[in-house]
């Protein structure tokens, strides 16, 4: 019986990440800056047919960064929203691709489809309720339940929630151009890099903004125990994968919590909460390439 053959797309405000996978092996992972997006997709069909060598495509999976309209009832199904990144509100990600390879298209948020990955690959057991956090150009949170993804009347946008200020950070603005101050205009690697003029991982592990990034994303990660009561919380992108970072994050949630949660309320207990990535940077194409085998069961 032949394989079918399913391009897995983790599209990322910095950069695409495609895999053209043949039955459950996914192929070599081939980069593209993201520019603009013309450019950016031509470059995406023509790196996903020369890998095809001939062989027709089953299915197209999108990761995407967003804003992203993922209600497969609406007539905007698979288009960016009002997104920083310039050029790219109003592209619709999942005709363009439908157009290319007249394939079915499966779209959602480069977080869910992370999430995904990360709660329901064999690595040890499924994880039934999971949020997954990635910390780079953007935040945002995806939340599985059982397998499934938890959307409402689209994906979360936890990012962009308030946060108490850091009582050292108290005079930067925020680089958020719709909230300013939100998560995301404070946490995110543009907002380090707008206060530091370095990424986190130069800085020196003793530098205050570490303490700040920490203090944060510990907020982030009391407010998605609070709410959501996952199992597991795990945290993604470049900027968690600093060295000591996820350690100053747990501190910052347990003193978040302050005691609320008895059953978080030890260092045991906090240290399961709030993990690394358990496929390390494959989360998001992983995700991809189940959001588009989704489509052929």
């Amino acid at each position: 019986m032949t394989l079918p053959t399913i391009a897995a797309i983790e599209a990322g405000g910095t950069k695409f990440v495609i895999s053209v996978c043949r039955g459950d092996r996914l192929g070599e992972r081939m980069v593209i800056p993201t520019a603009d997006p013309e450019t950016t997709l031509s470059s995406a069909v023509d790196t996903v047919t020369r890998e095809l060598q001939g062989d027709s495509l089953a299915a197209v999976g999108i990761a995407s960064f967003g804003p992203i309209d993922i209600d497969p009832t609406s007539t905007n199904f698979g288009t960016i929203g009002a997104t920083p990144k310039q050029g790219w509100a109003g592209i619709n990600l999942r005709e363009y691709f439908q157009r290319a390879f007249n394939c079915p298209v499966g779209i959602e948020s480069d977080v869910n489809g992370a999430a995904l990955a990360e709660a329901g690959w064999d690595i040890g057991g499924p994880i039934n309720h999971l949020a997954y956090v990635t910390v780079g150009t953007g935040i945002g949170v995806g939340i599985v339940h059982r397998g499934a993804i938890s959307n409402g009347a689209s994906h979360p946008e936890i990012g962009h929630i308030r946060v108490p200020r850091h009582v050292e950070d108290a005079a930067f603005a925020g680089v958020c151009p719709f909230h300013g101050d939100c998560l995301e205009g404070l946490a995110s690697g543009p907002a380090i890099f707008e206060r530091w003029q370095t990424t986190l991982s130069d800085l020196d592990p003793h530098h205050l903004a570490h303490d700040i990034e920490a203090f944060y994303l510990g907020q982030l990660a009391a407010n998605i125990a609070l709410h959501h009561r996952p199992e597991v919380i795990i945290f993604g992108g470049g900027v968690s994968q600093t060295p000591g970072l996820i350690p100053r994050i747990r501190k910052e949630c347990q003193s978040a919590l302050g005691g609320y949660l008895p059953d978080l309320d030890s260092s045991d207990a906090i240290t399961s909460l709030i993990q690394p990535p358990r496929l390390g940077t494959d989360s998001g194409i992983r995700g991809a390439y189940m959001l588009g085998k989704a489509l052929l069961n």
